[in-house]
């Protein structure tokens, strides 16, 4: 029978720096695969790691031996001592372990609700856990029906569709004002990290005229390259901002780097085209006046935060929709579970009967001489409507609604009666 356990931490149970000693580097996760499942009692696993979740999800031999060898496994590959990282863990076993996994794929358990991110995170793992052979007929019935309810979240709720992200945000604004952006021109001014989460949107969405500016020539350079934009000197920054449509500003400068007056000339120079300012630098990098001048848009991080809490109530609506999606999809794979666990015991009892049946039939005819061949074909007829006909209540039980215990008991007693391999389960 499977018995489904994951055991892990993330962005709720452990701080950061915790998290970051857990987590296996991706040459690695091989290595720890074979090491997990060599552990006693861990039939099958995975491990999923991010930058926010270490977790392992496993089919084990029981309960009561499987969640302490993999919490061994944890805190051995990792090097954390087992009284420190225990705390840290949550284990979930049989329809609460499934549970997780669907909403862990839905992006349901994700610091960011709705995050496209993990799902294929938990693809690459699975395909990195087949490749080890540590994947088996229930894990993998498992994963495949995690991914058919992600789809199920995203393609019937919009939980994926308000920017949460101040980068994204940004991105969704501009796009508001301008619609199509592919052709339009972008001038990153700062290469950080909120300056690279802009350009890799940007991107995504098929900008191809995007620009950077940054105080170190450097670091311009680099990530310019990056999304095979262009770099643009710091110290004509006014000129190359007369060029642009759009302008995301995220420095470390102190010191305002557009005042109202630079920005009427700059738009006498462009003869009052519109272009748009994100200014998310704090303090502000953008003079909020530049606001005031006629096809100047100009927006701070203010007016991001709230288009963020905006769409993450929003997004919460749509995770409750997605939320009984999981719910129906756990049913329905559970369901099919039963079905599948008993699967190799009914056929093996069928087979059985039916063996006994045609043993019996032989001796039958030896005794009697030799016959007809239609009425040896009658008798083996019969023969198979009764091997039928006494294994169909057996059958009918096993793949009946009992609950995991008393189906549990039902299957030994069944093996125990037919001497069944041990290996139907």
């Amino acid at each position: 029978m499977v018995n489904y356990v994951v055991v892990g931490l993330n962005h709720r149970t452990a701080e950061l720096d915790f998290r970051q000693m857990a987590s296996f580097d991706a040459d690695k996760l091989p290595i720890g695969l074979n090491q997990l499942s060599a552990s006693p009692g861990i039939l099958e696993a995975m491990i999923l790691s991010t930058c926010n979740r270490v977790e392992i999800l496993s089919n084990v031999e029981n309960t009561v031996e499987g969640i302490p060898a993999i919490e061994t496994f944890l805190s051995e590959f990792s090097r954390i001592p087992l009284d420190q990282i225990q705390p840290k863990l949550y284990r979930h076993t049989e329809t609460r372990a499934v549970h997780h996994v669907f909403r862990v794929a839905s992006s349901l358990d994700s610091m960011i609700l709705g995050e496209p991110q993990i799902l294929g995170q938990m693809k690459s793992c699975y395909t990195t856990a087949v490749e080890a052979k540590t994947v088996g007929a229930y894990l993998n019935i498992l994963l495949q029906a995690a991914f058919r309810a992600a789809k199920h979240v995203r393609s019937e709720t919009s939980i994926g569709e308000y920017p949460v992200s101040v980068s994204s945000a940004a991105v969704e604004l501009v796009r508001k004002i301008f619609g199509d952006l592919r052709k339009k021109k972008v001038l990153i001014v700062g290469a950080g990290e909120m300056g690279e989460a802009t350009i890799r949107y940007l991107a995504d969405i098929g900008v191809n005229g995007i620009y950077v500016a940054n105080r170190s020539p450097e670091a311009a350079h680099n990530l310019a390259q990056s999304y095979e934009g262009v770099p643009v000197p710091f110290n004509e920054l006014i000129d190359w901002i007369a060029r642009m449509d759009i302008v995301f500003t995220s420095t470390g400068a102190a010191e305002i780097l557009v005042n109202r007056r630079m920005m009427q000339d700059i738009m006498h120079a462009r003869k009052n085209e519109t272009i748009a300012f994100i200014d998310i630098s704090v303090p502000r990098n953008i003079d909020p006046d530049v606001g005031e001048i006629d096809n100047v848009f100009c927006y701070d991080i203010d007016d991001l935060q709230a288009v963020v809490e905006a769409n993450l109530q929003e997004r919460q609506k749509a995770a409750a929709e997605a939320e009984k999606i999981v719910d129906m999809e756990v049913s329905t794979f559970c369901s099919k579970l039963k079905s599948f666990e008993v699967a190799p015991v009914v056929t093996q009892v069928q087979g059985h009967i039916k063996e006994i049946c045609a043993t019996e039939l032989q001796r039958c005819l030896r005794k009697i001489g030799p016959q007809e061949p239609r009425q040896i074909q009658e008798l083996e007829s019969m023969i198979a409507r009764i091997a039928g006909k006494i294994a169909h209540p057996l059958v009918m039980q096993l793949r009946g609604g009992q609950d995991s215990i008393d189906k549990a008991a039902y299957v030994d007693m069944i093996k125990q009666i037919f001497k069944l391999q041990k290996d139907s389960d």
